[in-house]
Parts: C-alpha cells; sequence; structure tokens
C-alpha cells in the first residue's frame, strides 16, 4: 500500500461534478484507489463516498491504493486532481 498527501487546489472542492469526473477516471486506473480526508476514507471510484468527504479547496487528502500498480495510480490520480476543475 502506498499513501501520498496532497493540497486540493480545485476552487469548489470536490462537489458533484468534479467527483464525477474523479470517479471516471478512477475507474480506469488498474486497481482500487483511495481518498481520504479529516479522518474519513472514500473510494475514488464512488461519487457518494466521495460527496460525503466535504473536501473544499485547501483541504488536505491522502491519497491511497493497494495491488499490482499502486504507486503508479496514485501518482496518476494526483496529477489529475492537480488539474481538476468545477
Amino acid at each position: 500500500m502506498i499513501e501520498r498527501k496532497m493540497i486540493l487546489n480545485n476552487k469548489t472542492g470536490l462537489h458533484a461534478r468534479p467527483a464525477s469526473r474523479v470517479v471516471a477516471f478512477s475507474k480506469e486506473l488498474p486497481c482500487k484507489v483511495y481518498i481520504e480526508h479529516n479522518g474519513k476514507k472514500a473510494a475514488a471510484d464512488s461519487i457518494l463516498q466521495l460527496l460525503s468527504l466535504g473536501a473544499k479547496e485547501g483541504s488536505e487528502l491522502i491519497l491511497s491504493a493497494d495491488g499490482n500498480g499502486d504507486k503508479h495510480s496514485v501518482e496518476k490520480l494526483e496529477a489529475f486532481l492537480q488539474i481538476l476543475e468545477g
């Protein structure tokens, strides 16, 4: 398992539209990825779980993955979140 911390730069946070984009992106990754915020962990391929995080601009997120390609998956998700727009 690998973990990486990052700050969410998206001005609107992880509301419905960007969360749906994260879900679609995550489903293309080779392993299951997770996003954690304020002690709550969500599967990145579940829109309901992502919305329940309540992550806003400036929130610290912990990205994690487990399985084959975990390091690559976390790096790709981090890069995607850095360019994510609302």
